[in-house]
C-alpha cells in the first residue's frame, strides 16, 4: 500500500508538471489572442466594481439601472483610456524634440564627473580611460533607445486592431457574464451543490475584484500623489512620469524602482533648473510616497488574505515575462494572485495556496463542503 501511495503521488506530480508546461506552451503560442482576453477579464471586474459604486451614490445611485451603470461605468473607463493615449503621445513627441538639450546637459555632467575623476590622481589612467571610453559609449546609445522606447511606445497606443479586440471581448464579456455563471451553476449534482458553487464563484469574484480595484485606486492615489511633488520640485512632463508611474506600479519590485528613477535622472538633467539638488529632492519624496503606500497604506486595505511569496512573486514576473514580454510583466501579479484566489476556495488545492503566500496566511474557505474539513 506505501509503495502504491507513493507511486500515485508521483504520477500525481507528473501530471501536474505536465499541465504546467502545457499551458505555458499554449500561453506563449496563443499570446496575441490571450493577453487581449486576460487585459479585457480584468477591465471587466473593474466595471463592474465601478457599476455598483455608481448604483450606491447618494441619492440619484438607487434609481439607476443596471444597463446604466454598466453605461456609466464602461464610459468612465474609456475616458480613461483615451486620456492615457494622448498623454502618451503628446509627452513622447515633446521629449523626442527637446532630447537635444538634455544630451548637452548630460554631457556636461559627465564631462564634470570625469574631470573630477581625473584630477583626483589616485586611480590608474588605464581605468580612467575605461571610464571615458565607457561614457562615450553609453552617451551614443541612449538616442537609440529612447527613440526605439518612443516607436514601442507609440505603436502600442495606435494599434487599433488589438484596441478593437480587447473591447470586444469586453462587451461580450460583460453581455454573457450572467449566463456564464448560470451554466457553470448548472454543473452542480443538486440544488446544495449548485449552492455551493454558485456562493463560492461569488466570492472568488468579489476577491477579485477587491484586489483589483484598491490596487488600481492605490496606484492612482501615489500617481497623484507623484504629480503634485513633481510640479512643486519643477520635474518637467509630470503628467507622463506620474501615469509611468501608476502602470508600472501594477509590477511590483521592479516596477515602481524603474517608475521612480525616469523622472529622478530627468530632474537631473533638465536644462531650467535641474541639477544634483532637484534630483535627490525628487527621489526623496517620491520614494517617501511610494512606501507609505506600497508597505503601509495598500496591505491595510488589501488585508493579509492576499499577501504573496517575495519568491513567488519573482518567479511570476519571470515567468509572465517570458511568455508575454511587457504586457505579461504588468499583468503578473493579478493573474498569480487571482490564482491563489481561487485556489483558497477548494480544500485540496489549499496547500499550494499555502506555499504561495508570504506568512502561511490565507483566506477561509467561505463555503466548505459539507463533510470537508478546512486545511
Amino acid at each position: 500500500m506505501p509503495q502504491q501511495a507513493g507511486q500515485s503521488g508521483a504520477a500525481r506530480t507528473f501530471y501536474s508538471l505536465a499541465i504546467a508546461v502545457l499551458i505555458g506552451f499554449i500561453a506563449y503560442i496563443g499570446r496575441g489572442v490571450l493577453i487581449p482576453l486576460v487585459i479585457a477579464g480584468f477591465l471587466c471586474f473593474l466595471i463592474s466594481t465601478l457599476k455598483e459604486n455608481v448604483r450606491r451614490a447618494p441619492f440619484i445611485g438607487k434609481h439607476i439601472p443596471n444597463w446604466l451603470g454598466f453605461m456609466v461605468a464602461f464610459a468612465l473607463i474609456g475616458a480613461g483610456a483615451v486620456l492615457f493615449v494622448e498623454i502618451i503621445k503628446s509627452n513622447v513627441e515633446t521629449l523626442l524634440s527637446e532630447w537635444p538639450s538634455y544630451e548637452t546637459r548630460l554631457r556636461a555632467l559627465a564631462g564634470q564627473g570625469l574631470a573630477t575623476l581625473k584630477e583626483a590622481d589616485y586611480l590608474p589612467a588605464q581605468l580612467v580611460g575605461g571610464v571615458e571610453q565607457l561614457q562615450q559609449s553609453a552617451l551614443s546609445l541612449i538616442r537609440p533607445l529612447l527613440s526605439r522606447a518612443a516607436s514601442s511606445l507609440t505603436s502600442l497606443t495606435s494599434n487599433f486592431l488589438t484596441f478593437i479586440t480587447i473591447v470586444l471581448y469586453l462587451i461580450f464579456m460583460l453581455i454573457e457574464r450572467g449566463r456564464i455563471f448560470r451554466k457553470i451553476n448548472l454543473l452542480g449534482a443538486d440544488a446544495r451543490e449548485r449552492r455551493i458553487i454558485n456562493e463560492t464563484l461569488s466570492d472568488i469574484g468579489a476577491m477579485v475584484r477587491q484586489y483589483i480595484t484598491i490596487k488600481t485606486a492605490s496606484n492612482l492615489v501615489t500617481a497623484a500623489i507623484s504629480y503634485v511633488i513633481m510640479k512643486i520640485i519643477g520635474v518637467q512632463f509630470a503628467g507622463f512620469w506620474a501615469l509611468l508611474i501608476f502602470v508600472l506600479n501594477y509590477i511590483p519590485i521592479f516596477g515602481a524602482a524603474s517608475a521612480i528613477t525616469l523622472p529622478v535622472l530627468l530632474a537631473l538633467v533638465q536644462p531650467e533648473g535641474g541639477g544634483v539638488k532637484m534630483a535627490l529632492t525628487a527621489f526623496v519624496c517620491l520614494i517617501g510616497a511610494e512606501q507609505v503606500m506600497s508597505n503601509v497604506i495598500e496591505p491595510r486595505l488589501v488585508g493579509g488574505s492576499l499577501n504573496l511569496s517575495p519568491l513567488v512573486i519573482l518567479f511570476s514576473l519571470s515567468v509572465w515575462g517570458s511568455l508575454w514580454g511587457f504586457a505579461g510583466l504588468l499583468l503578473s501579479v493579478p493573474i498569480t494572485v487571482t490564482v491563489m484566489i481561487v485556489l483558497t476556495q477548494f480544500s485540496s488545492t489549499r496547500p499550494v495556496a499555502i506555499l504561495m503566500s508570504d506568512d502561511g496566511k490565507i483566506a477561509d474557505i467561505k463555503h466548505p463542503h459539507p463533510g470537508t474539513a478546512e486545511a
